[in-house]
């Protein structure tokens, strides 16, 4: 059978969370929907996952200078767009969401552009940005100049842009793409799925399932951060915060579980080591998404220690929004796109990538009554009850529906739309 909705991905799935999401509501469309990511260990090349068809390509995701990057980006959008334009299943695709990085994958979605299909573009990050961050001197500024002509290109073909917060909206409302027709955008955050996180639950500390990250103490306090493990992130930054605020924050027993892995572990098993903080800070292997909501409850609140830097001033962290939807109170690195969504009176904010700030904000939510962090956890649900994933699944379909059918009234499909939308009781 042809496949009607295309997702490509620079990702593997369905451990990319945003390209599961998006490509399962596609799937409820009705319409037949197929996704092409990268092939990870183990996994087939072609499957029928959850009712959708998942292509997987020759390719890796690895962590290296410039010229690594993009061949490895080269490789993979090569090996899509003839996939697209060979494919006797694909030769009938009516739109195609392509989600980026990198931001030049749009090319591959050039022959089914050519038979008429329409294109999402899908900014899960800003390249530009993203370039900058992650390359210095002369090659960094070429490939950042480079990165900027690539993302007008890809903004002024796209029947539809979507991006992941409004401060990512607002920096693109600056940046003309000179096309004729105005450029069509919405936002999608990258809030919990409740088919993995569970619904979201009241801002109150749930009794601990056995087996806990650190043997249970009622006295200490036990923080948890899980992603990947980079500098960008400041993972080192908040090991050292816990070392300093157990030796000089007046007897608070703080406690961290780290679950991820990444290019930095060598060097955070060694301050770990360093500091002497073991087993009181623990960096354990990342869990299976069906184990992962169960191991944060655990946790009395989660941390967000990014650095801030020209990309992450725009970001707005999965992990923020995960343990908010658990109800579970926050302490973050105040980022101005944090700020944005949430206040003083819903998180435990402390400066960017200074350790001693953080110390203080930790001993101060040690020092919190319960009371107060299921009042703050309560208020961060509210402040972003408004970009709940039912609500941003709606919108998606939506434009999809928009996309699909431009020549049925809007007003007549909305309400069939919201009801598609709410989650089954």
């Amino acid at each position: 059978m042809p496949i009607e909705i295309l997702h490509l991905a620079y990702a593997t799935f369905p451990a990319d969370p945003r390209v599961r999401r998006e490509a399962l509501a596609a799937r409820d469309t009705g319409r037949r929907v197929a996704v092409v990511a990268l092939r990870s260990p183990g996994a087939p090349p072609v499957q029928r996952q959850d009712g959708l068809t998942v292509i997987r390509l020759p390719g890796r995701k690895s962590r290296g200078g410039f010229i690594p990057y993009l061949l490895q980006y080269a490789a993979f959008v090569w090996r899509c767009r003839r996939l697209v334009a060979r494919h006797p299943r694909l030769r009938h695709v009516q739109l195609v969401h392509v989600h980026t990085l990198p931001d030049f994958l749009m090319w591959a979605a050039t022959p089914a552009r050519r038979r008429g299909a329409k294109l999402v573009f899908d900014m899960h990050e800003i390249f530009p940005e993203f370039v900058q961050s992650k390359f210095r001197g002369l090659a960094g500024r070429a490939a950042a100049a480079i990165a900027r002509a690539l993302e007008r290109q890809a903004r002024s073909r796209a029947d539809l842009t979507i991006v992941v917060n409004h401060p990512i909206a607002e920096l693109l409302d600056t940046r003309l793409i000179g096309r004729p027709r105005p450029e069509r955008r919405i936002v999608i955050h990258n809030a919990a799925d409740p088919g993995d996180f569970g619904p979201s639950l009241p801002a109150a500390p749930p009794p601990p399932p056995p087996p806990p990250p650190h043997p249970r103490d009622p006295a200490a306090i036990h923080l948890v951060y899980h992603g990947t493990l980079t500098r960008l992130y400041g993972v080192d930054v908040a090991i050292s915060s816990v070392a300093r605020a157990r030796r000089t924050g007046g007897g608070v027993d703080v406690r961290l579980t780290i679950l991820g892995d990444g290019p930095q572990k060598p060097e955070l098993e060694r301050l770990i080591a360093q500091l002497g903080v073991a087993p009181a800070v623990r960096l354990e292997a990342p869990l299976p998404a069906n184990q992962l909501p169960g191991a944060l409850r655990r946790a009395d609140a989660g941390l967000v220690p990014t650095r801030l830097d020209g990309m992450t001033r725009y970001s707005l962290s999965n992990k923020l929004l995960e343990y908010v939807h658990l109800g579970i109170p926050v302490l973050a690195a105040r980022l101005p796109s944090y700020d944005r969504y949430l206040d003083d009176a819903s998180a435990w904010f402390w400066s960017p990538g200074d350790a001693n700030d953080l110390v203080r904000a930790i001993v101060a939510f040690a020092r919190s009554t319960q009371e107060e962090r299921a009042a703050r956890a309560a208020a961060a649900q509210a402040c972003l009850q408004d970009i709940a994933w039912p609500l941003e699944r709606a919108r998606l379909l939506q434009a999809y529906d928009e996309l699909l059918t431009p020549d049925v009234s809007r007003s007549a499909r909305i309400p069939a739309i919201r009801a598609a939308a709410r989650p089954s009781p």
